[in-house]
């Protein structure tokens, strides 16, 4: 048993899975793939260690029989040919390539698979509870259309574990202008508070925007998803006798990113 020829192999592992992990790293870092769940840092950081201590020990073991070859006068192993490296090196990065394409394909399978699990319990939602979107519906900016919302909501929330974050979106306008306002069970209002229109608008970017008012305007009746960071976004609009009424679902899942 060559003991030498063990050791440069244990230490040629440790570095290729070595770059192997920090390769599937920084791509899901830079490209935000969402492939892995919880605790990738740390386990990221653990495996480095791991893989540094292993490739450590073979090292110092591969350099201490080789010290001791050479005074004894042995001869050194063969180096391989220029032949033989570029093949090895173009596996190589082909083999990242392939890792790269497997890191894309998971990351949209898992955002799909995503869609289609909230999808289907925003719809059980609405029809388990059917009555409460009903009221939501039937807007009119007021006190009693806040507080009950803010109720309902709340409901809604406990209901669904799935949502820990429901809104409901209407049109309105303030000085003659459309805007779009939120409601969400923190909308309650103190006692003796008046509301204004201005403490509800929703911020959204001019993609979403157009996408809410051609639901109201009933040019599209289509949901709309969204993944980004981790957080997965829906808007489910739902038409009911009183009107239409969308609701904005939201679940955030975190990922083992640096400094989180």
């Amino acid at each position: 048993m060559n003991i030498v020829r063990i050791t440069n192999k244990i230490a040629l592992i440790a570095v290729i899975l070595l770059i192997y992990w920090v390769f599937i790293f920084v791509s899901c870092e830079v490209f935000g793939f969402k492939v892995f769940r919880e605790n990738m840092t740390e386990i990221f950081y653990l495996s480095i260690f791991g893989l540094f201590a292993v490739m450590t020990a073979a090292v110092i073991l591969n350099i201490m029989l080789n010290l001791t070859a050479i005074a004894e006068g042995r001869p050194a192993g063969k180096a391989l040919s220029s032949r033989n490296i570029f093949k090895t090196a173009a596996a190589f990065i082909g083999s990242l390539a392939v890792i790269f394409a497997l890191l894309y394909t998971g990351d949209l399978v898992s955002s799909r698979k995503k869609e289609a699990y909230l999808v289907a319990a925003a719809s059980d939602l609405v029809k388990e509870q059917r009555h409460i979107i009903d009221r939501l519906a039937d807007y009119s900016f007021s006190r009693q259309y806040i507080e009950e919302a803010a109720r309902d909501i709340g409901i809604l929330s406990k209901v669904e574990e799935k949502f820990p974050q429901i809104i409901v979106i209407a049109p309105d306008k303030i000085e003659g202008r459309d805007f779009l306002l939120r409601f969400s069970r923190y909308s309650e209002l103190e006692k003796d508070e008046e509301p204004q229109k201005s403490g509800y608008i929703l911020s959204t970017s001019s993609e979403e925007r157009q996408y809410l008012y051609d639901v109201f305007a009933g040019k599209t009746s289509q949901r709309r998803f969204s993944a980004s960071d981790g957080r997965y976004e829906l808007y489910y609009p739902v038409q009911t006798s009183k009107g239409t009424v969308i609701i904005h679902l939201s679940q955030y899942n975190r990922y083992g990113k640096l400094g989180s």
